[in-house]
C-alpha cells in the first residue's frame, strides 16, 4: 500500500526518503490534490505541507473523502497539523507538538505555521513560522535562557508581524535582539528545539515506518450515511480525477464536458438522463401529473422561456411538456451524476486526446505576444462557434439557448465557459482543414 507524503519548505525530501523510504513524494498540497491521488482503503496519505493564501488550499471534505474510502490520513507539523486538529474526531490523524497545540486550544491562527518559501523542489523558506518561534521560547524559558517576560515578549513581538515578514533579523530590530541572541544561541546548541516542524515531521515519519501509525482500512460510521457529502465535493470528484495523457492531466469532467458540448447524440443522452432524475423510470408524465404538472398546465410565460417559437407552433403538448422539463431540470452536480450514469464516456480515449491536445495549445498560445490566450476570448466568439458546432442559427439567441439546454447547461454563459477550454484546438483544427 503506498504512502503520499505532501512536503515542502518543512524540510527537504531526502531527509523524509531517509526515514520513510517507501514514501512517495509530493509537492505541497493544494486544492484538489488529495483527490487525485485515487486511493483505496489501506493506503496512507501524510498532509505536512499545504498551500495557503496564493493557493486555495486543501479542503476539509477532501479530506473527509479520503477517510470514507478508509484510506488513513495523517497531519501533522503546518497544514497538517491545522486539518488534523479540525478533523481527529472524524478520523484524521494528528501527530506531533503542532497538532497538539492547535487541538488544545493554544494557537488557533491559520498563520501561525505559514511560511515564505522559494519554489520546488529547494522550496529555501525567507520566514520564519510562529509556531516555531512560540515553541522555541517556551523551551528556552523552560530551560531558564529567557524569562516568561522575555517569551512573551518575543512571540508578542512575532504575532504582531505578517508571516511573510517573521525573521530572526526583524525581530533583533524590534528592540529585542539580545533576547533572539540567546534564542538563536540556544536554537544552535538544542537542534531539537530549533525547528517544531522538522521535528513533529520526523517524528511522524518514523512512528509510520515502526508501523505505529497504522492503516485504517475501516469505514468511519459517519461515513456510511450521504449527510457529510455536498454537490461540491461530488464536482471536485469529478474535476479532480485524472490521466495523465503525454504529461498533461486530463480530468473526467473535462472528457464530459467536450462530449456535452460537441457529440452529436449528446442531446438524447441528457433526455434520457433528465427523464431518469425526473421519474426514475417510470412514465414521466404521468409522474409530473402527480404534482399538478400537464400539458394543459403549461403557460405562456413557460413555453416562451422555455421553447423557441418553432418549437410552439410544431410541437404536441406532451412533447413540449417534455422538453421544458428537461430543459429546466436543475441538478446539483449534473457532471457527476452524468459521469456516473454514463461512465464509459469519461473513458473515451479519442476524447481524452483531444482534451489533452486542447491544455497543450492553450499553454502555447498564452506564450505568443499579445492578449491572444483562451482566457481573452470574448462570449460571442464562443457562443458563435457553438451555434455552428450544433448547427443552429447563431444570430437567434433563443434558438442558441435552447439548443445549449438540451446539452444539460443552464445558460449560454455556462456553455461558453466550458467551451474556452477547447476553442483554439477546434479552430486551428479547422484551419488546417480548410488549407488542405
Amino acid at each position: 500500500m503506498p504512502t503520499h507524503v505532501f512536503l515542502g519548505p518543512t524540510m527537504p525530501g531526502e531527509a523524509a526518503s531517509g526515514v520513510l523510504p517507501e514514501a512517495v513524494l509530493h509537492p505541497p498540497a493544494a486544492h484538489g490534490d488529495l483527490l487525485r491521488l485515487g486511493c483505496a482503503a489501506g493506503d496512507v496519505v501524510v498532509l505536512v505541507d499545504g498551500y495557503y493564501h496564493h493557493h486555495a488550499s486543501v479542503r476539509h471534505k477532501e479530506v473527509l473523502a479520503l477517510l470514507s474510502a478508509g484510506v488513513r490520513v495523517v497531519g501533522c507539523a503546518s497544514m497538517g497539523a491545522l486539518r488534523a486538529a479540525e478533523l481527529y474526531p472524524y478520523g484524521m490523524t494528528g501527530n506531533g507538538v503542532v497538532f497538539r497545540m492547535y487541538r488544545d486550544g493554544v494557537v488557533d491562527a491559520d498563520d501561525e505555521v505559514a511560511v515564505t518559501h522559494g519554489e520546488g523542489p529547494d522550496y529555501r523558506k525567507f520566514s520564519v513560522p510562529l509556531v516555531t518561534i512560540r515553541h522555541l521560547a517556551e523551551v528556552a524559558r523552560t530551560a531558564g535562557v529567557v524569562s516568561d517576560a522575555e517569551a512573551r515578549a518575543v512571540v508578542e513581538s512575532a504575532r504582531k508581524l505578517h508571516y511573510t515578514e517573521r525573521t530572526w533579523p526583524r525581530l533583533r530590530a524590534s528592540g529585542l535582539a539580545e533576547v533572539v541572541a540567546r534564542l538563536e544561541e540556544f536554537a544552535v546548541a538544542h537542534p531539537a528545539a530549533a525547528d517544531v516542524k522538522v521535528a513533529d515531521t520526523l517524528d511522524t515519519l518514523t512512528k509510520i515506518a515502526r508501523r505505529e501509525i497504522v492503516p485504517a482500512g475501516e469505514t468511519p460510521e459517519w461515513a456510511r450515511t450521504p449527510d457529510w457529502r455536498n454537490r461540491f465535493l461530488d464536482e471536485w470528484r469529478t474535476r479532480f480525477s485524472v490521466t495523465e495523457i503525454d504529461g498533461v492531466e486530463v480530468s473526467r469532467a473535462d472528457v464530459i464536458r467536450y462530449h456535452q458540448l460537441y457529440a452529436g447524440d449528446f442531446p438524447a443522452r441528457w433526455r434520457k438522463f433528465a427523464l431518469g432524475q425526473i421519474a426514475g423510470g417510470a412514465d414521466v408524465l404521468a409522474e409530473v401529473a402527480r404534482f399538478g404538472l400537464t400539458p394543459e398546465s403549461l403557460t405562456e410565460a413557460q413555453t416562451a422561456e422555455w421553447l423557441t417559437n418553432d418549437e410552439i407552433d410544431r410541437l404536441s403538448p406532451e412533447e413540449a411538456l417534455i422538453r421544458v422539463l428537461v430543459r429546466s431540470l436543475r441538478i446539483p452536480s449534473p457532471t457527476y451524476e452524468f459521469a456516473a450514469a454514463e461512465p464509459l464516456l469519461a473513458e473515451d480515449p479519442l476524447v481524452r486526446r483531444k482534451v489533452a491536445e486542447s491544455h497543450a495549445v492553450n499553454a502555447e498560445v498564452a506564450t505568443w505576444p499579445g492578449r491572444r490566450g483562451a482566457e481573452h476570448l470574448k462570449r460571442a466568439v464562443l457562443i458563435e462557434s457553438l451555434a455552428r458546432a450544433w448547427d443552429v442559427d447563431g444570430n437567434e439567441e433563443g434558438v442558441v439557448l435552447a439548443a445549449a439546454r438540451d446539452r444539460g447547461f443552464r445558460s449560454l454563459g455556462d456553455a461558453a465557459g466550458a467551451a474556452r477550454l477547447f476553442f483554439l484546438h477546434r479552430r486551428f483544427r479547422e484551419l488546417r482543414r480548410d488549407a488542405t
